[in-house]
């Protein structure tokens, strides 16, 4: 019998679950119950065991097989067609003064309800914690809480079985590879995986997974990890991890290198600026981001061209401290006109075959590093500040071959020639040019 005890009851219960749907909305914390299908899909739940009658904890059930839709995550009912069968077991309950046993499937340390979602409706709404239910168990290695949400669980999922598989958590114990998201978990195994071939090829034999896994995480992964703290990135996403943003590195890299025509040559520091850009908080940071935008699209093929460079010549092994840098695009592919230009001309000279790596320190030694001191000594660089001395190198040997070409005197004008002629028409430049300083117009001179 309906009383009007149980109207009231019923109408607190509405309205507390209305304010209560507001609050999680506001706060992020979930609101739905979990449907038990779901879970044991995705947990690919099989063993069970039936354990008797027990007494449970109320908080602890935090979804159902078939009414998840019907009840907030505390069982306060989110729609009308609840309220004919919540206030008759309400009415019972006050006749009874208690509640019959539930039925549910434990799983981990949370309950799911079999049978009974509206006496744990009731029951939470007059203060009691516990209950007594029928439990089926299934056994799980995924560490569930009452606080979870489908995508927590199945993030845990993911984890569990990423250690089980790679061991990293033994091999590296104080690793940083926590993701926050699911799916995260899955592409580092495939790249985990990659990664083991191409090791495989360079050795010509087979490793194991968990060898592949340590390498990867020493020789891919903590590199990435330290730009990713160098740039200091992470103070502007205080939801995520280190382990998240290198998931966007990665899942971002592909999309950019195509982009900008460049497989391979795309730098870390340049998707992580890409990423402060897009994703600052600070509102003010993304509107700079995108004026910062536009200044990237013209220095990128730079960067590439010279990350480029450096690759081909091995410039970096070969000459640590070098100097050599351009301010203009097509610069560094001129550069490596002169390499192979100044080898060909060794080999003519030796009537023999000479390794590329050597001609390159030879070029860079003797046909670059000359120019350079005659730079230094004369002290051009202070005209120009917009200007690196690799940019006045590229422009006095343009303008020194230029010349001997048109007076036909190959090899008879000296740089220090170009330099003199250079000094006298700055001598002769406004005074503004004095004080501010010129750039030099290296595209006049690239082919």
């Amino acid at each position: 019998m309906l009383t009007h005890e149980s109207a009231s009851e019923y109408t607190a219960a509405r309205k507390q679950a209305i304010m209560e749907e507001w609050l999680n909305f506001f706060t992020g914390r979930p609101n739905d119950l979990l449907s038990f299908e779901e879970v044991k899909q995705n947990l690919r739940l099989q063993d069970s065991a039936y354990r008797g009658l027990q007494e449970i904890e109320l908080d602890k059930i935090v979804g159902s097989t078939g009414r998840y839709r019907d009840f907030t995550r505390t069982f306060l009912p989110k729609t009308d067609e609840t309220e004919q069968r919540w206030r008759r077991i309400d009415a019972i309950v006050h006749d009874m003064q208690g509640f019959p046993p539930i039925e549910v499937y434990k799983v981990g340390e949370v309950y799911f309800v079999r049978d009974g979602n509206h006496r744990v409706s009731v029951a939470r709404r007059h203060g009691a914690t516990t209950i007594e239910a029928y439990v089926i168990e299934y056994k799980t290695s995924v560490p569930i809480s009452k606080d979870d949400d489908l995508d927590d669980i199945l993030l845990k999922m993911e984890q569990t079985e990423f250690f089980s598989k790679t061991r990293l958590d033994k091999l590296r114990p104080d690793h940083h590879v926590v993701f926050t998201e699911p799916g995260r978990y899955r592409l580092v195994e495939e790249h985990i995986a990659f990664h083991k071939y191409l090791k495989e090829v360079e050795c010509s034999c087979e490793i194991s997974y968990e060898e592949a896994a340590g390498s990867w995480y020493d020789h891919v992964y903590m590199p990435i990890i330290e730009r990713i703290r160098e740039s200091r990135i992470l103070q502007n996403f205080p939801d995520r991890t280190e382990a998240d943003l290198y998931a966007w590195l990665l899942l971002h890299r592909a999309a950019f290198e195509q982009e900008a025509k460049a497989l391979g040559y795309v730098p870390t520091e340049d998707l992580i600026e890409k990423l402060k850009r897009e994703r600052a908080t600070n509102p003010f940071a993304r509107l700079m981001g995108l004026f910062r935008g536009n200044l990237d699209l013209h220095s990128l093929p730079l960067k590439l061209e010279r990350a480029k460079f450096l690759e081909e010549t091995n410039l970096e092994e070969i000459r640590p401290d070098h100097n050599l840098k351009f301010t203009e695009s097509g610069c560094y592919e001129l550069a490596k006109k002169h390499i192979d230009e100044h080898k060909y001309f060794k080999e003519v000279e030796c009537s023999c075959e000479i390794p590329y790596e050597e001609a390159v320190a030879s070029w860079y030694d003797h046909v670059y590093m000359p120019v350079i001191q005659l730079i230094r000594e004369k002290e051009v660089s202070k005209y120009f500040p917009k200007n690196t001395e690799g940019d006045l190198y590229i422009w006095l040997v343009a303008h020194r071959e230029m010349l001997e070409k048109e007076k036909e005197a190959v090899g008879r004008i000296l740089t220090e020639k170009i330099i003199e002629d250079l000094q006298k028409e700055i001598s002769l430049n406004p005074i503004w040019a004095h004080l501010f300083g010129q750039k030099l117009d290296l595209q006049s001179v690239l082919p």
